[in-house]
Order: structure tokens, then C-alpha cells, then sequence
């Protein structure tokens, strides 16, 4: 069984409206060399019928990690919460916000309503590892020479 964790890749639903910061998070996790399937979604409404896997999402996988742009073209990011919290507390994936804010209030709040982590956009392959390496379940998808932080 530990094998097959082992193969399966890390899904990771990338929530980023940005074209540009989507490109250079997706660069970031391509680098890192953690074996990942990434989807990208770019409002609030996709990534809500993605991760309810409504009509042509029906076969979604379940993301072990949400990268989330907080502040999307209908809504904020924040809505899509809803959505995980009414999950098998066993099915909860890891949570980060992706912001260019230094609001410490934001990020309060965003604790609050149960992100795990920040990133501050744009994203960079090193942050993303920091945040592999700070959320241990995540670590099964990367290679052991990874699992050692490189500071």
C-alpha cells in the first residue's frame, strides 16, 4: 500500500485567475520535483463545481493540496471553504492562500476559516517546498532527496 502511495501523484487544484502568476506557480511546482497531476481552475464557480464534481467534473479527482488565489473575478476565494468543510474530515486537503497582501488581519481571518498556509505571489519553486516540507502528509509525493531541507 505504501508503494501506491508512493506512485500516486500529488493533485493539486490551482485556483488563479492571473495568467501570469498561474504560469510562474505552475513553473515553481514543475521544478520541484514532486510528483503532482495539477488542474487549473480561474473563478470561484469552476473550482466550486470542481471540487463537487458537478456534471463535467463528475470524475474529479480529490485534491490533496488547494493552491488559492484569495481574490478571484467572481468572489473571493475564501467561498470555496464552504465547499471542503462539508467533506469526511479524512478527505480535507491542505490549504493555501496564494496573495500578494501583507495584511496580517487577512491572514487571521483566513486562519480562522481553516487555510493551513500562505504564499506570497509570485510563487517560487523554494516556497512551495517549504510549504511541502511544513505539511508532512504532502511529503509522500516528493523524492527523499527532497524531504531535506536545502538552508
Amino acid at each position: 500500500m505504501i508503494n501506491d502511495l508512493k506512485t500516486k501523484p500529488m493533485e493539486i487544484l490551482l485556483v488563479e485567475d492571473g495568467l501570469t502568476d498561474a504560469k510562474m506557480t505552475i513553473f515553481a511546482v514543475r521544478r520541484s520535483q514532486v510528483h503532482h497531476r495539477l488542474t487549473l481552475m480561474r473563478t470561484v464557480k469552476e473550482a466550486t463545481r470542481f471540487l463537487k464534481r458537478d456534471q463535467i467534473f463528475a470524475q474529479a479527482p480529490t485534491p490533496d493540496l488547494i493552491l488559492l488565489d484569495l481574490m478571484l473575478p467572481d468572489g473571493c476565494g475564501l467561498d470555496i471553504l464552504e465547499v471542503v468543510g462539508q467533506w469526511d474530515t479524512n478527505c480535507h486537503p491542505t490549504i493555501v492562500a496564494l496573495t500578494a497582501s501583507e495584511d496580517v488581519s487577512l491572514k487571521d481571518r483566513c486562519s480562522s476559516m481553516g487555510i493551513h498556509d500562505f504564499m506570497k505571489k509570485p510563487v517560487h519553486e523554494r516556497e512551495f517546498m517549504r510549504v511541502i516540507r511544513d505539511h508532512k502528509k504532502l511529503m509522500i509525493h516528493s523524492t527523499p532527496l527532497l524531504a531535506k531541507p536545502t538552508f
